[in-house]
């Protein structure tokens, strides 16, 4: 005789040990490790951006600070 299931785990124990839905398991499984590394990626992309970002930020306030470069003159080659 099959045990009864669980209560709060219906997805997984609907009509006991011997009914598990193995697909809504694996699904449930993987649904959260895919979610947890879509988060994780977004998190470095949002750190990397903001790390540039801030990088930036610090180059154009030396580059401001920096005395124009001169012109260069034009040297004429006169052959003789």
């Amino acid at each position: 005789m099959a045990k009864k299931g669980k209560l709060g785990r219906s997805s997984t124990f609907e009509g006991g040990f011997q009914h598990q839905d193995h697909a809504k398991m694996y699904t449930h499984i993987l649904g959260d490790a895919m979610a947890m590394q879509r988060q994780n990626a977004q998190k470095v992309a949002n750190r990397t951006h903001a790390k540039t970002q801030h990088e930036w930020d610090k180059l154009v306030i030396v580059a401001k600070q920096c005395p124009p470069l001169p012109k260069p003159t034009l040297v004429k080659l006169t052959s003789k």
